[in-house]
């Protein structure tokens, strides 16, 4: 009775030395195909989970960097700069945009991802006062000379499959041409760049829809390219201040827990989670403002 217990023991450790393997074996082909932008198990319900953490990783990785250079700019408005940052940023309680982002693209999703350079010279706008709104200077990939689908805004383009990608390259903006499509949910890409970037937690990002009445692709307020008949809305093409733009912002009367997810309220108002009411005040469903006539019965 021993030997046959030792031996369904031997059985019971092979197992699971076989599963750690299979697990690191897979991990391995991810960091190994990490500049190659080619995840053949996106398919794979037990793999995808693995693919969505990995690249979820990376993408922190590359926001962290952002966050540094810009509070070394803002740092007079800005009392915590990670703090901030990490309210805007932290997807990690719910990382099915970035799921569904995976699966859109084949798997190149790293290679549609705005770098460093590219984040840095979008937010940069922020900085010049003086700059027309919505539109970028001319770039490597968006120029008089070429103008690719990318370039519109909601949509972006992946870097070549020969190309090492580096997110946390922050000195040059890689060449990005190739296999453009439209934005993934929870994205936003720039007019006048062929990359996606992360929206912001607050905010609504989903795909738009072609309003014929009025040629704007809807919720944004963009409209598609002229001489262009298969060129079609895209995801999201802008984030600035709400007294900028309030496009991507979350709706008054409605909240949105993730940046693909709206819903309206059942009281108050709110960005990511839903606000209650004050003391003596009501509220109704899909509100933006209280009913403070209580108040007013007091002051009088």
């Amino acid at each position: 009775m021993p030997k046959m217990g030792s031996k369904k023991l031997k059985i019971c450790i092979s197992w699971s030395m076989l599963i750690w393997v299979v697990v690191v074996l897979s991990l391995h082909h991810l960091v190994g195909c990490q500049d190659v932008g080619d995840y053949n198990e996106i398919n794979n319900p037990a793999v995808l989970p693995l693919i969505t953490q990995f690249v979820y990783s990376r993408m922190s990785n590359l926001t962290a960097v952002i966050s540094r250079d810009i509070s070394n700019r803002s740092t007079f408005c800005i009392k915590d700069p990670e703090a901030d940052w990490n309210q805007a940023f932290n997807f990690s309680s719910n990382l099915d945009f970035l799921t569904k982002c995976i699966q859109k693209t084949g798997g190149d999703i790293t290679r549609r991802i705005c770098t460093a350079a590219e984040m840095k010279f979008y937010f940069n706008n922020f900085f010049q006062p003086s700059s027309i709104d919505n539109y970028l200077k001319p770039n490597k990939n968006c120029n008089l000379t070429s103008w690719v689908s990318g370039c519109e805004p909601g949509w972006a383009c992946s870097i070549g499959l020969n190309q090492p990608v580096d997110l946390e390259n922050s000195k040059e903006i890689p060449a990005r041409t190739r296999s453009c499509q439209t934005c993934c949910e929870g994205f936003f890409c720039p007019h006048g760049l062929t990359c996606m970037i992360p929206c912001p937690l607050g905010s609504h990002c989903p795909l738009s829809r072609l309003n014929r009445a009025t040629g704007v692709c809807e919720p944004y307020s963009y409209q598609l390219p002229p001489g262009q008949p298969n060129h079609t809305c895209g995801g999201a093409n802008i984030w600035a201040d709400v007294g900028s733009s309030s496009e991507i912002f979350c709706l008054a009367g409605s909240y949105c827990p993730t940046t693909v997810q709206k819903i309206s309220c059942s009281s108050g108002t709110g960005s990511t989670s839903e606000t209650p009411c004050f003391k003596l005040t009501s509220c109704n469903a899909n509100s933006p403002s209280q009913n403070i006539h209580a108040y007013g019965i007091m002051l009088l």
